[in-house]
């Protein structure tokens, strides 16, 4: 083996040694068997909504998924999907700019939603445990 031949077979073979360092390293986790499965709903389409405010018009644009307690709820919430988006747009609504971009946070807008739609759930029980944003911008 001449020089070159060997200097190309140590950087091949540390390629490969780097490669399975990361696939093994960054590789999908098998899901812990002692965490439940969360049950989710998908509200649909992305939300557009007007915001709060006195000078110029400003909007969110937003997707969510919701996770909702239990398998039985699934049905339950996706019968009642329009008072659900609805329940989004009105709590959206109501926040101003500044509240979207400094003081609130997203966990608690998301918290907001959750109280909302479920208050406008025709339920004796919360069945939506968490909103989630999926993707979130103000324009």
């Amino acid at each position: 083996m001449n020089k070159k031949t060997s200097v190309r077979f140590v950087i091949f073979v540390s390629a490969v040694l780097i490669f399975a360092f990361l696939l093994s390293a960054c590789g999908a986790k098998t899901p812990d068997p002692r965490l439940p499965t969360p049950f989710t709903h998908n509200p649909g389409a992305a939300f557009t909504v007007n915001i709060k405010g006195d000078d110029t018009r400003r909007m969110v644009k937003c997707t969510l998924m919701f996770e909702v307690i239990d398998e039985a709820a699934v049905n339950e919430v996706a019968q009642y999907n329009y008072a659900i988006r609805n329940a989004v747009i009105i709590a959206l609504s109501e926040l101003t700019l500044e509240e979207l971009t400094t003081d609130r946070d997203l966990k608690e807008i998301s918290q907001k939603i959750v109280t909302q739609v479920n208050g406008s759930l025709r339920s004796h029980i919360d069945l939506i445990v968490g909103a989630y944003f999926t993707d979130f911008a103000v324009a």
